[in-house]
């Protein structure tokens, strides 16, 4: 029995070795507060006061009033600009569909430019008139 147990256990914590987050994941991982919001070209900055992002591990929650939304986040640290993936659960508001992205991450501040409706990937960091695209700033929760 133990010379069984052995193995699976040092297979287990191998993959929780793995699983920890590296790279701009890492420096992604905690709380962030809205800071500015644009969509479609229009200013919704108080329309998404209170809005937080929470990243833990490849997970992610938005908090905002009943809208609340959780899913995985996927990073393409390599591209340029820097490429994120946000896959919503089935049941949340965007009901289980992947928002491509584009991301900033300068210390405290992260930028997001998401497409809420296309498959297609913003190449830029903003939110023109009727796009569906949304430019999100975040700033780290302070403790």
């Amino acid at each position: 029995m133990h010379r069984t147990a052995a193995p699976l256990l040092l297979i287990l914590a191998t993959g929780a070795l793995a699983a920890e987050p590296e790279g701009d994941l890492k420096a992604l991982q905690g709380v962030w507060v809205i800071e500015d919001a644009k969509l479609g070209g229009r200013d919704h900055k108080d329309d998404f006061a209170g809005m937080k992002l929470t990243v833990t591990g490849e997970k992610y929650v938005i908090d905002f009033a009943e809208n609340s939304d959780k899913g995985a986040v996927t990073l393409g640290e390599t591209q340029k600009p820097k490429q994120i993936d946000l896959t919503t659960r089935k049941d949340g508001p965007f009901k289980g569909r992947t928002l491509p992205g584009v991301y900033e991450l300068k210390g405290d501040t992260v930028m997001l430019c998401l497409n809420s409706e296309k498959p297609d990937r913003p190449t830029k960091f903003e939110a023109p008139a009727k796009t569906p695209l949304m430019l999100l700033t975040f700033k780290r929760e302070k403790k």
